[in-house]
C-alpha cells in the first residue's frame, strides 16, 4: 500500500507545465486523471505515506452497507472474530486512511482524520500544510504542522471542511499538501452533496 499511497503525489500538469486536457482539448478534472500524471521515481521517495490494512477495507464494506454474511462471500481474507463496527455509516468511508479524501452527502461541515507515516529516512523531519480550497468551502487542518522525531513514526491530523455559502451545486475539487523543503506530499480531495450507496443490508 505504501507505493500506492506515494503515487498520489503525482503532478496535475503536463510536461509543458500546463493543465492536463482531454482528447477534445477541454480541461480535465480529477475524475479524468485521478491524482495526476505519475513520476517514475517520485513514488520511491515519497517522504510520507498513508497506510491501510485488511481491516480498513473490510470496514469499507461495512460502511457501504454490507453485513458480515455478505462480506464473507466477497472477501477471502477475514481476521478471526472480525465484525462490523456498531456504527457503520456511509459517512465513515471518508475516514479510511486512504491518501485522498472523498466526501459525499456533504451539508454544512465534515471532519475527517488521516494518519501519515514518516518514511523520509530522517529521524527528525517537519512538515507544514498548505491547502488549495475551491470557492464554496473552507478547509482547515489541525494541527497545521507535523513534527516527526524518528523514521516510521505515525502522526494524525484532522481536516475540517465547512460550507461558506449556499448548498453545493457541483462537485468541488481541491488538495492538501504537506511541505518540508525536500518533499511535497499532496492529498487530493473531492466534496459532493450527492450520495451513493452501493451496499446492501440483505
Amino acid at each position: 500500500m505504501r507505493l500506492c499511497s506515494s503515487r498520489l503525489s503525482a503532478t496535475q500538469n503536463n510536461n509543458k507545465k500546463a493543465a492536463i486536457t482531454t482528447d477534445s482539448g477541454s480541461i480535465t478534472t480529477p475524475y479524468d486523471f485521478g491524482a495526476g500524471e505519475i513520476s517514475p521515481t517520485a513514488p520511491l521517495q515519497p517522504g510520507l505515506v498513508y497506510e491501510t490494512d485488511t481491516v480498513d477495507y473490510l470496514n469499507f464494506l461495512c460502511y457501504s452497507g454490507y453485513n458480515i454474511s455478505n462480506i464473507k462471500v466477497i472477501a477471502t481474507t477475514i481476521p478471526k472474530n472480525f465484525t462490523c463496527p456498531e456504527e457503520s455509516s456511509i459517512d465513515l468511508i471518508s475516514n479510511i486512511n486512504y491518501p485522498s479524501i472523498s466526501i459525499s452527502g456533504f451539508k454544512e461541515s465534515r471532519t475527517v482524520t488521516r494518519t501519515a507515516t514518516n518514511v523520509a529516512g530522517d529521524d527528525e523531519s517537519s512538515y507544514v500544510v498548505s491547502t488549495d480550497a475551491p470557492k464554496g468551502i473552507s478547509v482547515k487542518v489541525n494541527p497545521d504542522k507535523l513534527q516527526f522525531s524518528k523514521n516510521g513514526q505515525k502522526l494524525s491530523y484532522q481536516v475540517t471542511f465547512s460550507s461558506t455559502g449556499s448548498s453545493l451545486k457541483e462537485d468541488l475539487f481541491g488538495s492538501i499538501t504537506w511541505l518540508n523543503g525536500k518533499y511535497k506530499v499532496r492529498i487530493p480531495f473531492v466534496v459532493s452533496s450527492s450520495t451513493s450507496n452501493k451496499g446492501s443490508d440483505n
